[in-house]
């Protein structure tokens, strides 16, 4: 029985990879009639060896909740089931094409079932930092194969163009060599569209929540990964928080693209229709990612001057930016504390185990940071542009666009303005704000507010005299210093070092446009002045390069590596201090 259990599941894994090439041969090659029925047969059988699989289960688990989430996927392969059959006998309801529900259908199922493998951490022996680097370049590689299939795009594309693409959608960056909207199919589109989702979560959030519904709440070993992961305070919460990021992320990219869906003129819609730009921008904005299927972003003149547009993006940039746990906190904060009054003035009852809750040293410096660098760079903005990329536009409406052009450099990539026709001080501003980027935990990149913030009072600390840090009533940790020290440097190193290659491959196009190039890679941004597409093959590669070392973090990479084949031993063993000079 043993051995069936595990074959069933060895031959639904091949299923789940025969079913994604039939997605791929299904959306990606112009099909005839044959072609059609073989990918709807392999549709039908994967659902009902998921069907059957899932029904075998059901039964097996003592969790209500692991239970509950299996009659879930049961009910979701059996609507596959009827789906792949509907289409393959050229039965239509309401005379609507299936393929598109019955292709979602089998993505979801296939990442699923994958998922749970990849889930089963505790049998690898892979380093928690390298498995996150690894997975990113897998992403990478399954979306630069999908941007190459013929109907992804109208006229072809290079392997070059497709991977710099794709790196810069799952590292959500946004430079773009082609125009999204016009080189690019809806197919294409959706592609990246999904890309920037998957890479702004990360795609081992995915693994881990979809692995859920297989094995319950897994190992320790799965859970410690899971805490550094996420950035989770307590090893107990580690997955109700993976929930919780999931639903806000998808709740609020609902929210958004439902609001922009209502400030868009329907005459100024591209030909993919309102709804598609409403999600994609929503899903791109709140990743941080920048990319537009417009061919000048939101500088283009049917947008320009939609100011509420702007300020509903601006928003859910700053949301994705701020960090996931900043939000948990305060939602822990107010639950506790509507909770108590509630019990207190309602139902007049004394909770003596009550403890207030408290907003925590890392939430207070996220946020004090970000308002702080919106302020100044909102201020800034208005002072240097009043006269020149803000001469176009009056009242509330320059206010409305310094404070878009404050918020964009922090690793989103939208644009109002010409980036090129920029003056100087602000384009040395914009150096400042990519670099920086958004905070720890969230889909933005850079070297993070945090990292920023504690350098700058480490500076000035240190000038007072003061021989250690500290955050209100809390002392920052020997280990965040040396951490928050290192990202500084090694981000440095990876700008200047791509900055050099740029210069001797490109150096024609000059020091400045190439810099805020490498910047803007690093942070993961996206804005450019204007010579992505003027680039070489070699420059492209080089960035490319640059965006992934800034999306996984350089320090990240190189501690995956060292810890993969230098394990850490702790040694308790104090050594005498001496002095080093330091001038």
């Amino acid at each position: 029985m043993k051995f069936r259990g595990i074959f069933n599941d060895r031959v639904l894994f091949i299923a789940s990879l025969v079913a994604i090439g039939a997605l791929a041969f299904d959306f990606g090659f112009r099909n005839n009639y044959w072609h059609q029925t073989i990918t709807d047969s392999i549709y039908l059988a994967f659902g009902l060896l998921f069907f059957a699989r899932m029904f075998r289960l059901c039964f097996r688990s003592k969790s209500r909740a692991v239970r509950l989430s299996r009659y879930i996927v049961l009910s979701i392969s059996g609507f596959l089931v009827i789906l792949a059959a509907m289409n393959l006998l050229e039965f239509t309801l309401f005379q609507r094409n299936l393929d598109e529900p019955t292709a979602f259908l089998v993505l979801f199922l296939t990442i699923l079932d994958i998922s749970e493998r990849i889930y089963s951490i505790e049998k690898q022996t892979l380093h928690p930092a390298l498995a996150f680097v690894l997975s990113f370049f897998f992403l990478i590689s399954l979306g630069t194969a999908m941007l190459m299939l013929p109907l992804a795009t109208v006229n072809g594309i290079s392997f070059t163009d497709a991977l710099f693409t794709s790196t810069s959608a799952v590292c959500v960056t946004g430079l773009t060599v082609l125009d999204t909207g016009k080189d690019f199919t809806l197919f294409g589109q959706a592609v990246i569209l999904t890309l920037i989702q998957m890479g702004g979560l990360g795609i081992l959030t995915f693994t881990n929540l979809f692995g859920l519904f297989f094995r319950g709440y897994g190992s320790y070993r799965n859970r410690l990964m899971l805490k550094d992961m996420i950035n989770a305070n307590d090893l107990g919460d580690t997955f109700s928080i993976l929930i919780k990021i999931i639903v806000f992320t998808f709740l609020i990219e609902l929210v958004g693209a439902v609001v922009i869906y209502q400030f868009l003129a329907p005459e100024h819609v591209p030909s993919t229709g309102r709804v598609f730009f409403a999600l994609f921008h929503s899903v791109s904005a709140f990743c941080n990612a920048g990319f537009s299927t417009l061919s000048s972003s939101f500088y283009d003149s049917s947008y320009r001057f939609n100011y509420p547009l702007q300020l509903v993006l601006a928003m859910l940039i700053i949301f994705g930016g701020i960090g996931y746990n900043v939000f948990i906190n305060y939602y822990q904060y107010l639950k506790k504390s509507l909770r108590h009054h509630f019990r207190r003035i309602v139902r007049r009852q004394q909770d003596r185990t009550y403890h207030r809750p408290v907003i925590n040293a890392n939430t207070k410096l996220v946020t004090i940071t970000t308002l702080i660098l919106l302020a100044t760079g909102t201020a800034a903005y208005l002072f240097f542009e009043q006269n020149n990329s803000l001469a176009e536009h009056h009242g509330w409406g320059k206010l409305a666009t310094a404070f878009f052009g404050a918020v964009t450099p922090r690793t989103a990539g939208f644009n109002t303005v010409d980036i090129a026709s920029m003056a100087l001080p602000t384009l040395m501003i914009y150096l400042l704000l990519m670099w920086i980027g958004a905070s720890p935990g969230s889909t933005g990149g850079g070297i993070k507010t945090t990292t920023f913030a504690v350098a700058t009072m480490t500076v000035y600390q240190q000038v007072l005299g003061y021989d250690r840090v500290v955050l209100g009533w809390k002392q920052v940790p020997q280990r965040a210093l040396q951490r928050a020290t290192s990202i500084l440097l090694l981000s440095l190193i990876a700008i200047g070092l791509s900055t050099f290659l740029l210069m001797a491959i490109d150096g024609k196009l000059g020091l400045l446009p190439i810099a805020f190039e490498c910047f803007s890679a690093y942070g993961t941004v996206g804005l450019s002045m204007g010579i992505t597409s003027s680039l070489s093959d070699s420059s492209k590669l080089v960035l490319a390069v640059t965006m992934f070392v800034g999306r996984v973090n350089f320090l990240t990479i190189l501690t995956g590596i060292a810890r993969q084949f230098a394990p850490y031993r702790y040694a308790p063993i104090q050594y005498p201090e001496e002095d080093i000079f330091i001038n």
